[in-house]
C-alpha cells in the first residue's frame, strides 16, 4: 500500500488535493445534487471535509467539523451550521459509496471475500441496546449485538461490493449477493465461506480434496489487512450510532477514504 499522504504534504495542501478530485468526480453528478437557497459551501467542500476527517483519523464528527471551522476557515469561509453539514452527509450516503467506486478499475479476475463484525453495544449494554435491524451473532470477536460487513475486495485490497447484514446471518448466505455476476472470477474465502462459490481451504473432517494453495492463503491476507486498517487507521466501529442509516452513511464514508488514500489518487 502507498504512504500516508498525511506525512508527504502539510494539511493545507492534502485538503487541496481531496478536494479537487471530489470537485472533479463530482462535475457530471451537479445537476442531480440537491439544492438549499441557503447553502453557500458547495457539496464537494462538505465532502471533502468529511473524508479529511477520516484520513486524519477523527473518530467525532461534531468535534472534527468544530476544528475545521475554527482553524481552517480560510479553505472553508462560507460553511453552514452543523446541523445542516451533518443532515447533508447522511444525504449523500449514495454518493459516498459510489466515491468509494471511483478509483477501482473493476478489471481484476482475482477478488477477496471477508465479513467484518460492526457491534453497536458491548459487554452489559449489549442487553438493553436497541435498534430494529441489529441482532445479536456470533464471530471472531465472540457474541456481539449489531451487524456485519460483508465486503469484496480487488486483489490490492480495494473494495468492490460491500454489503451489510445484522450479525446473526451466515457469510455463506451473503456471499451469494455479493458474488453475483463473477461465476468465471477466482474468489478467495475463509471457511466461513464454504458451501458458497468461493474458493476456500477445506476443514480437517471432510473428504474432499484441498485445493488451496500456499499463495492462496498470502493472497487472503490482503482483504484482512484493509479490515484491519479500516479498524486501526480509520476507527472502523459502529458505537454510537442510533440509526442504521448512520451506520451505512459512517462505514460508506470510511471505505470512501479508504479506497481513496490506498488507491494513490491523492498522490496525483
Amino acid at each position: 500500500m502507498a504512504p500516508h499522504p498525511r506525512y508527504q504534504r502539510s494539511l493545507d495542501e492534502l485538503f487541496l488535493h481531496v478536494y479537487v478530485y471530489i470537485d472533479d468526480w463530482l462535475e457530471p453528478y451537479q445537476a442531480q445534487l440537491p439544492k438549499h437557497s441557503r447553502q453557500k459551501a458547495s457539496i464537494s467542500e462538505l465532502l471533502t471535509i468529511a473524508v479529511m476527517g477520516e484520513l486524519l483519523a477523527q473518530p467525532y464528527e461534531s468535534t472534527w467539523y468544530w476544528i475545521v471551522k475554527q482553524r481552517f476557515g480560510d479553505l472553508f469561509p462560507s460553511l453552514p451550521e452543523y446541523s445542516r453539514y451533518h443532515r447533508v452527509l447522511r444525504n449523500a450516503e449514495p454518493l459516498l459509496a459510489a466515491l468509494a467506486l471511483s478509483v477501482v478499475a473493476g478489471q481484476s479476475r482475482l477478488h477477496l471475500i471477508d465479513s467484518k463484525p460492526l457491534p453497536i453495544a458491548k459487554g452489559k449494554r449489549a442487553a438493553w441496546a436497541k435498534l430494529p435491524e441489529a441482532a445479536k451473532g456470533f464471530s471472531t470477536m465472540g457474541m456481539v449485538y449489531g451487524f456485519k460487513l460483508h465486503a469484496l475486495t480487488d486483489e490490492r485490497g480495494l473494495f468492490e461490493r460491500w454489503t451489510f447484514a445484522p450479525a446473526n446471518h451466515s457469510d455463506v448466505t451473503l456471499a451469494g449477493e455479493l458474488l453475483e455476476g463473477l461465476e468465471a472470477h477466482l474468489i478467495l474465502g475463509d471457511k466461513a465461506y464454504i458451501g458458497s462459490t468461493a474458493c476456500t481451504p477445506k476443514r480437517k473432517n471432510m473428504a474432499q480434496k484441498d485445493d488451496w494453495k500456499g499463495w492462496m492463503s498470502n493472497a487472503r491476507k490482503r482483504i484482512e489487512s484493509s479490515f484491519s486498517s479500516l479498524v486501526r487507521s480509520l476507527t472502523l466501529h459502529a458505537a454510537q450510532v442510533k440509526t442504521f442509516a448512520s451506520l451505512k452513511t459512517r462505514v460508506n464514508l470510511k471505505i470512501a477514504a479508504f479506497n481513496l488514500l490506498y488507491s494513490g489518487v491523492l498522490f496525483k
